[in-house]
């Protein structure tokens, strides 16, 4: 193992840099559109030379796959699901979505700017499958099971619940970038109103 500390430091700048180049190639793929920006943009907004920003990447899909995998080591959203189920479902599920409320604020534009692209991007929408979306499920899937084993829920399908609860997820999320006030300043009282709805249903 290498203990140079200039290595160290020189690794934690080569991270940072390609860090700032994703931040900021995600604000302007949300803000312009994929196809609009430039590498030159992008450069720019990073406050480093093209030339700099191809020592990294060597093409936007190159920067839209990089936004997916940072993307994917910030949520671990699949550890969240794996771990101790002595706590109560309805406030294990509250403290997902606030942690999910956070995620999207500190994020959101990385998510909207890869979002975007996967509808017209065969590609990348199976990455995004694959390495977001599916481990996601499962672990979701995963913990369901657990729960209703021991007596804490009552789940007869996991696969297709978990599908619904990453859906709701999800389907808030792109309420939020179409700008619906509810969402965007009432998360409190929303996550409230999902935890009624799933536990205690909407008939009388």
């Amino acid at each position: 193992m290498d203990n140079d500390p200039s290595t160290t430091r020189r690794e934690r700048r080569i991270a940072n840099r390609r860090t700032l180049i994703l931040e900021a190639a995600a604000r302007l793929f949300a803000e312009k559109g994929f196809h609009r920006t430039t590498t030159r943009d992008i450069a720019e907004a990073a406050d480093v030379s093209e030339g700099t920003l191809y020592n990294y990447f060597e093409n936007k899909d190159e920067l839209l796959m990089g936004i997916m995998a940072h993307l994917a080591d910030k949520q671990h959203l699949n550890d969240r699901f794996v771990g101790d189920l002595s706590g109560d479902a309805r406030e294990f599920l509250r403290s997902v979505l606030r942690e999910r409320r956070e995620t999207i604020e500190q994020s959101g534009y990385m998510l909207q700017s890869v979002l975007s692209e996967i509808l017209v991007n065969p590609e990348l929408r199976e990455r995004y499958y694959q390495g977001l979306m599916l481990p996601a499920l499962q672990s979701l899937e995963d913990h369901l099971r657990s729960r209703r084993e021991a007596g804490q829920v009552r789940s007869d399908n996991p696969a297709l619940t978990a599908r619904v609860l990453i859906g709701l997820i999800q389907g808030l999320f792109l309420l939020e970038v179409l700008g619906d006030p509810e969402v965007r300043y009432n998360w409190d009282e929303l996550s409230a109103t999902i935890i009624n709805v799933l536990f205690d249903g909407v008939s009388n």
